[in-house]
């Protein structure tokens, strides 16, 4: 016979419960709670049931330690504090009584409750283990007492039985959805997520990120690869349907099936308790008040490991944070099978056939696909709306539907859940649960197409820093928009299809325009200050930080143009040409001038002498960029005797440079000089050193191609490399070197190519396309001095093709030179490895051709080290 585990007990042993409460002025609730525990057969403890020889405080303790159940009284006295004491018996008796369970009765009082009390019940009102009720009478307490300690005794016996259940039966428990369809892109961060997990010190585990980005998806294929893990199974729990946070643990337990009459919380830390078990919650975010009771089961229950899912983090002391990115949609060079696409189409193209069996992928829509998804930004949820519309739309069709609006995005599927029928209700989901703050702070924020800087939000919100920056970590908590670290600067985004729902709900407000003007009024400003043309300035972070914020500024253009405050605009695109220009923005740029030109000359807006002569220069600057002399006459050369009156030096002097410019180019070398120098002569007034190494190497260029005066030429590069270097002007360096290479090119000296090197390596750096096909182009001449001809006519290719590409018109002067050397390369090569060297040249990428031209130096290092030996 099998013996039992459980001790026998003597019929006197039953159940202690230990009443503390001060004495005297609760002495007649105190023998009611005595009878009412007695009447259930219980064991009252109390201080006064006898006299004992031992001191008052080991008394209590030891009583104590030896109860099961702790009732505390209160009602207006905190107690006596004992010499070397900091608090009462009646606050130790509560610090004592540790992790057992708790009956806590507060007496209405009249306000005469004395502070130290007020405390401890603040201090009990605020612990959320503990429940406490109130009362008027000892009779009413007796009551209570009964009723309490009779559901407190039967949900400790189900709690019981259940634990007995399953020692007697020990079963796996699984409630891990299973789903048909493969995960695709994902096995990188699954293989995270599990690692993660696997931690001894990782219990809580958070996968966040924006509604639609697939972190449900994603939580059930890690729960299905580790749950065998665990011993005692693992429960998934969808949150989704609750809007109520107390409801939690009601709804954790329903997917448990646990039953219990009495505190579900303890039913479940009991149930947790001995269990090695997996807890998968979907969708917390709605329920983020909850959180605490995370804390509890954790604490509970050694065994047990949480993963969540939630478009907020926790924010709890031991969470360990996933943020699951979106799908991958860089496309490589040569896909030959599907498998080789991107993961982003892989899913579009596993959805499309769904709905079409015998949809297929070709020439003819690959590229398409690859457009549709990365205008999607490789968000899952997306991309399976866009391919549910595969009957409707051909992969052509939808993406010119999704480049005006994501509203195409609707659910075919049935078994896709309401908030996620659409994009906006996916969106919609998230924005309702913000506070009217964070609402609106998403909506300003949306004005920005690229994200902002923190000055950006910071000028469109007129608020307290500090309030600022936590709205923002906030937002960021709730995976709605995310930081990007630029150096020095931090820029926050959205994705396009969160940012889209908010500027909506913005122009739906009074406030669109308001806020509209003042990001026009944050760029006007803040491109004052982040001007290239100024001295000592960090050039390279200057044009990263341009080219990050071009979006916003081409929005901001479109605004002011709209609204015809034409006077603004060219204030603010002044600052811009030659970050056009560098950056292969030209034709851009050009469009832009162009726009308010005839904006201006068709009566939108008066201007004053200034400002027209800003927008002629600029107008003019951009046209020759672009070639369009009769524009350029038109504004610059127009209007170029009323802006040498004006009082604005760099205006003067920028005018002046570019009308000299393309005085040397249509070979009016004696006039170009004189204009140069007067550009020379206002950039000194002012000091402009970036100005001053501009017109030097301008001057430069005029002396190599006014009847090759190479020496001349080489004195203006030399002084103008020099002030550019002290002054950090990389565009400036650049644009000497290349015109040193040019003089040993003329000289036919082998030192071209050095000065090449480094032009190259500085142009990549700032991403200076006009100055690599310049060096390019040189280049090839070198290689015509030298005899390798093929080489010269694959770089020509090469430059041809990168001219096309970044709309970059060619220098008229140079190319000249080229193309005499074109025809006398064809005549040297003939026709079929003329146009075979051609070809090869326009197939190359721009890291190949900078490859191509450098193996030639390679080459010829690597010969002359042999022929040393």
């Amino acid at each position: 016979m099998q013996q039992s585990t459980t001790p026998i007990l003597t019929p006197d042993q039953r159940l202690r419960v230990f009443v503390s409460s001060t004495l005297q002025e609760l002495a007649e609730e105190r023998t009611a709670v005595k009878q009412a525990i007695q009447q259930i057969h219980l064991t009252p403890v109390m201080f006064e049931m006898g006299a004992r020889p031992h001191a008052p405080r080991n008394l209590y303790r030891q009583y104590l330690a030896q109860s099961q159940i702790f009732v505390g009284i209160y009602w207006e006295r905190y107690g006596w504090i004992a010499p070397e004491e900091t608090v009462s018996g009646l606050e130790d008796e509560y610090n004592l009584s540790g992790d057992m369970p708790k009956l806590i009765y507060i007496k209405q009082s009249e306000g005469q409750r004395e502070e130290p009390l007020k405390q401890l019940i603040h201090r009990i009102q605020q612990d959320d283990k503990v429940s406490y009720k109130t009362f008027t009478n000892a009779k009413e307490l007796g009551n209570l007492i009964i009723n309490d300690l009779a559901l407190l005794l039967t949900e400790r016996f189900n709690l019981a039985m259940l634990k007995g259940g399953v020692t007697a039966e020990h079963k796996f428990f699984d409630s891990i959805p299973s789903i048909p369809s493969p995960i695709i892109g994902r096995d990188r961060n699954v293989t995270e997520v599990i690692a993660l997990l696997q931690r001894p010190a990782s219990r809580l585990v958070t996968l966040s990120g924006p509604g639609g980005i697939g972190k449900t998806r994603m939580v059930i294929e890690v729960a299905g690869k580790i749950k065998h893990h665990f011993r005692d199974g693992a429960a998934f729990v969808p949150l989704a349907p609750v809007k109520d946070h107390q409801l939690v643990v009601e709804t954790i337990c329903y997917h448990l099936g646990l039953k219990s009459a009495g505190n579900l919380l303890e039913s479940l830390k009991l149930y947790f308790e001995e269990k090695s078990f997996l807890l998968v919650l979907d969708n917390f975010e709605q329920v983020i008040e909850a959180s605490a009771i995370l804390d509890d089961l954790l604490f509970a229950a050694p065994g047990l490991k949480i993963l969540v899912t939630s478009r907020e983090r926790l924010a709890l002391s031991f969470e360990q944070t996933y943020t699951v990115p979106t799908l991958p949609d860089t496309y490589p060079e040569s896909p030959k099978e599907e498998e080789d696409f991107p993961p982003a189409m892989q899913l579009f193209i596993q959805r499309a056939k769904t709905i079409q069996p015998f949809f297929t992928v070709d020439a003819h829509n690959k590229d398409i696909i690859y457009r549709i998804c990365h205008r999607l930004e490789g968000l899952p949820l997306a991309i399976e709306l866009a391919a549910g519309q595969i009957n409707l739309f051909s992969p052509a069709m939808l993406l010119e539907k999704l480049e005006n609006s994501l509203d195409v995005l609707k659910a075919t599927f049935r078994d896709i859940p309401d908030r996620q029928k659409t994009m906006r209700n996916t969106i919609a989901w998230s924005f309702q649960m913000l506070s009217d703050e964070e609402q609106n702070l998403m909506m300003h924020m949306s004005i920005f197409h690229s994200g902002c800087r923190l000055d950006g939000i910071e000028s469109i919100m007129g608020m307290e820093a500090d309030e600022l920056y936590f709205m923002l970590g906030a937002l960021i908590d709730k995976s709605l928009i995310f930081k990007i670290d630029e150096g020095s600067v931090m820029r926050f985004q959205m994705l396009e299809y969160i940012r889209e729902f908010c500027i909506d709900k913005l122009k739906a407000t009074d406030r669109y325009e308001a806020a509209k003007e003042k990001q026009a009024d944050f760029y006007h400003d803040c491109l004052q200050r982040i001007k290239l043309q100024k001295n000592q300035v960090d050039q390279n972070d200057i044009l990263r930080c341009l080219e990050n914020e071009h979006n916003n500024l081409r929005q901001v253009m479109d605004f002011l143009l709209e609204k015809k405050e034409l006077k603004k605009l060219t204030e603010l695109a002044w600052t811009l040409w030659l970050f056009w220009w560098v950056n292969a923005h030209t034709k851009e740029g050009y469009m832009w001038m162009k726009k308010v030109w005839y904006s201006y000359h068709a009566g939108n807006e008066k201007f004053d002498d200034y400002t027209l002569s800003l927008l002629a220069t600029n107008v003019g600057t951009m046209a020759f960029l672009q070639r369009d002399m009769e524009i350029f006459n038109a504004s610059l050369v127009k209007y170029y005797n009323l802006i040498r009156q004006q009082s604005d030096d760099e205006l003067v002097a920028t005018a002046s440079l570019i009308v000299g410019v393309v005085k040397t180019i249509i070979h009016e070398h004696e006039d170009a000089e004189i204009v140069l120098q007067i550009s020379l002569d206002r950039y000194k007034r002012i000091g402009l050193t970036s100005g001053i190494s501009f017109a030097m190497s301008a001057l430069g260029r005029n002396a190599v191609y006014n009847g090759k005066k190479i020496d001349i030429a080489k004195r203006y590069y030399h002084e103008s490399m020099e002030i550019a270097k002290q002054d950090g002007n990389a565009i400036s360096v650049i644009i000497c070197l290349a015109g040193f290479a040019l003089c040993e090119v003329m000289a036919k000296n082998s030192d071209a190519k050095n000065y090449l090197r480094e032009s190259i390596q500085l142009s990549q750096q700032i991403h200076f396309y006009e100055a690599l096909a310049w060096s390019m182009e040189i280049w090839a001449l070198v290689s015509i001095n030298e005899g390798s001809y093929v080489h010269a006519v694959t770089l020509m290719g090469a430059v041809d093709h990168l001219r096309e590409t970044t709309q970059l018109p060619v220098w008229d002067d140079l190319h000249a030179i080229i193309l005499d050397a074109n025809q006398q390369l064809h005549k040297l090569l003939g026709d079929d490895e003329f146009t075979h060297a051609w070809d090869n040249g326009v197939n190359m990428s721009l890291d190949r051709m900078l490859e191509y031209a450098m193996e030639e130096g390679v080459r010829e290092m690597k010969a002359g080290l042999v022929e040393q030996s």
